[in-house]
């Protein structure tokens, strides 16, 4: 009951919460199959609602997944994760990271785990990242509690219309083995010593390597990852994923997923194949108020940073004959952020924006990333071109 009521509060937050552009959230409902490696495979339906809120340097994300499979056998997995950033030293930023993790099943006790640590970044050029992160925790699970260290390195880059990404983590976490005098048998399962037993604490080093890309054209989203988990203790094991989702209305999408995913060394959760087919609801409100009239050919028509406000800056692009407009910025961590419809030929959203000097770009329909129409162009080091811009 636990995990439905959280389910609950967190899809009804995102209706219930004052309108403000940092606040983003989608609700996915679908069914499809679940082969795990160390239960029964079935059929499945699943609810996954996620929130993520923005403010300055803060952000904040949440996201649950609930399934239930025949027989009332149901699972939650639930994880919140809060980031405070530093202001940008030259090509250098910080991220100070907090993570909670927890699940929740039928007839089997759940798990949590606490974590943080910090990342640092280094941008060398716009749409371009590495980094290299040290997080440290704690992991309950199977009545255990056990210390948890990963260690993280990586780089992203934006080509085009792909934005692509590898990253290398390496997991550490102390397992209890239990071992009978008379069999040696492991009992992972047991929550306490059984009579004559003997308890052993083992470390597990796991090893995930993973490269991903999306990309958007017109109305559809792909991504794509591709992995190998490397350890000693456990089998090596290749995990992939590929994902689809289009639009079918302005807050409504058609999505479909499919993978392998390994098991997770920390909640104990297993690994599985999967395939689901569902709907995406994109919730919150969305701006209703016409844009003021423009002049014609003006150039502060075509794009717009308005003044700060306690919700942000507004940004307003106009664009023709647009199907999806998206923007990426310094002060986005070069991250793409969708823009509504905002009268005939606008696009507009909220951004906490800092005074100074900044580069921007926006892409249409899936296109190239370009400088918004009425601002300085600047050449990037991978062939495409930026604005720069000066925010009072």
């Amino acid at each position: 009951m636990r995990g439905r009521g959280l389910l609950l509060g967190l899809a009804l937050s995102a209706a219930a919460v004052p309108a403000a552009a940092q606040l983003a959230g989608t609700l996915d409902m679908g069914a499809g199959t679940y082969r795990p490696d160390r239960a029964i495979p079935g059929g499945i339906a699943s609810i996954v609602p996620s929130l993520s809120y923005r403010s300055g340097p803060l952000e904040l994300n949440a996201i649950g997944v609930y399934s239930d499979a025949p027989a009332g056998r149901w699972n939650f997995e639930g994880a919140t994760a809060a980031f405070l950033r530093s202001p940008a030293l030259g090509f250098l930023r910080f991220e100070a990271a907090g993570q909670a993790e927890w699940t929740s099943h039928y007839r089997v006790r759940g798990t949590t785990t606490f974590s943080g640590g910090v990342r640092a970044y280094l941008t060398p050029g716009s749409g371009a990242h590495a980094w290299v992160g040290r997080y440290h925790g704690q992991a309950s699970s199977l009545g255990a509690r056990r210390p948890l260290q990963r260690s993280e390195f990586g780089g992203s880059a934006t080509v085009g219309p792909v934005h692509l990404q590898l990253s290398v983590a390496n997991t550490k976490v102390d397992r209890s083995l239990l071992f009978e005098p008379t069999t040696g048998r492991e009992d992972t399962l047991t929550t306490g010593p059984l009579p004559g037993g003997q308890r052993r604490v083992q470390r597990v080093v796991l090893t995930d390597a993973v490269f991903s890309g999306s990309w958007r054209i017109g109305t559809l989203d792909f991504a794509a990852s591709l992995g190998r988990r490397f350890s000693r203790l456990t089998p090596e094991t290749t995990i992939w994923g590929l994902s689809a989702a289009r639009d079918i209305a302005p807050s409504l999408a058609l999505v479909a997923a499919a993978g392998r995913s390994g098991s997770d060394p920390v909640t104990s959760v297993p690994g599985a194949r999967y395939f689901a087919l569902g709907l995406r609801l994109k919730v919150g409100s969305q701006v209703t108020a016409p844009p003021p009239a423009a002049a014609e050919g003006s150039s502060a028509a075509a794009f717009r940073i308005g003044p700060a406000v306690e919700s942000g800056r507004e940004i307003v692009v106009q664009v023709t004959d647009a199907h999806s407009v998206e923007l990426a910025g310094d002060f986005t961590d070069w991250r793409p952020v969708s823009l509504s419809r905002w009268g005939e030929h606008g696009w507009r959203t909220l951004l906490p924006i800092a005074p100074g000097l900044h580069r921007l770009a926006i892409r249409i329909d899936g296109g190239e990333w370009q400088a918004p129409s009425g601002t300085r162009p600047v050449a990037t080091e991978f062939g495409g071109e930026v604005a720069e811009i000066v925010v009072e």
